[in-house]
């Protein structure tokens, strides 16, 4: 009896669980639950026929191609500007105009010199010429005919040094002279004239650069790239050009020159080698001198060629390959590749149009 009674209990509690059990499951509902993905999800790219290009980018600045710098002929002030910074002037115009009175004076001084050297030359060959007459009508030992050998040689040798002299200051006479015809200093090439202050100086010294004239038509950027790239760039390969200021301004270009000669950097030239290529530019009215550029060198160029997604290109120690799509499932296709870029892999051999690949 007490055993029928114990398991009257043990059903009650049981029964009482279960249903505290379901009203807290009804009171307290769960989270849907997400659906699992599908076993074997790949990435899938499809083989199709695409251009293709290789670029490599560079930075550098713009510079004027044809500079001719105009340079101060002799130490003065300048007593007239005939050129304003930033103006067009002809071959030939005048920029400025330099005090030459200091010169004047100092080629008058030696134009007096050379003439009171010159006659005292003559002076002294007169009196030469007569000492050796007076000399020759008196009977002379063999001791008097050797002075007057030594005289007539030291006469030769002072005849030389004055020769010598003279043709010096001749020279030095004419740069004096050149020099002054500068004094009104002209364009030595037509083109825009550029100070090289930021004000028009008022006195300058011999040799000094004044200004420059440029040719504003023509324009090139010079840059430099690394060993890996030197040998992917060639003289007229195109080039698209930005500048940095002005992002949607868009330029043309070429290659120019490649320098085969690196420059090393780095502290006892331990760095990496640069080496300096030159990039002339189409003119664009935005496009002066001294700018920021962005320049992207297209090295290669292929057209409607075979091409599948580098990301599924794949190699081992047999080369190339991908995991291609059949009815039967993926299977490995080893290809030959050719031209890569960092999105797109040219198919050389091993896909046709249209196929799929995966990667798993």
């Amino acid at each position: 009896m007490r055993k029928k009674k114990r398991w009257l209990y043990v059903g009650i509690a049981v029964l009482l669980f279960a249903i505290s059990s379901l009203l807290y499951v009804q009171s307290h509902p769960g989270a849907p639950k997400t659906p699992a993905a599908p076993a074997g999800s790949a990435l899938s790219f499809k083989v199709a026929k695409e251009n293709l290009a290789n670029t490599v980018e560079v930075k550098g600045k713009s510079s004027y191609v044809k500079e001719t710098i105009v340079y101060a002929p002799f130490s003065a002030d300048i007593t007239e500007w005939q050129a304003s910074d930033g103006a067009q002037v002809a071959q030939g115009a005048p920029l400025f105009k330099l005090d030459d009175k200091a010169l004047r004076d100092e080629i008058a001084q030696m134009n007096a010199n050379m003439r009171k050297s010159d006659l005292e030359t003559q002076l002294r060959t007169a009196e030469q010429a007569g000492a050796a007459k007076a000399g020759e009508a008196i009977a002379s030992t063999e001791g008097e005919a050797l002075q007057r050998y030594a005289k007539n040689a030291s006469k030769n040798v002072q005849d030389e040094l004055d020769q010598v002299n003279r043709s010096i200051q001749s020279s030095q006479l004419e740069t004096k002279k050149s020099k002054l015809s500068q004094a009104v200093t002209t364009a030595p090439e037509p083109g825009i004239f550029l100070l090289s202050a930021a004000a028009k100086p008022q006195k300058v010294a011999e040799g000094e650069a004044v200004g420059k004239i440029v040719d504003v038509s023509k324009l090139q950027m010079t840059t430099s790239v690394g060993e890996y790239d030197v040998f992917r760039i060639q003289p007229g390969m195109p080039v698209q050009i930005s500048i940095d200021a002005l992002k949607q301004t868009k330029l043309t270009g070429k290659v120019e020159k490649v320098s085969k000669f690196p420059k090393t950097t780095g502290a006892n030239n331990t760095g990496p080698a640069q080496f300096e290529v030159v990039i002339s530019l189409d003119t664009h009215d935005s496009l002066v001198a001294g700018l920021n550029l962005t320049a992207t060198i297209e090295t290669d160029n292929k057209q409607n060629v075979l091409t599948v997604s580098t990301l599924a290109v794949q190699r081992d120690k047999d080369g190339y390959y991908v995991m291609l799509e059949t009815p039967d499932g993926t299977q490995k296709r080893a290809i030959k590749v050719g031209l890569e870029t960092a999105d797109k892999t040219e198919v050389l051999e091993g896909l046709q149009e249209g196929d799929t690949v995966v990667l798993q």
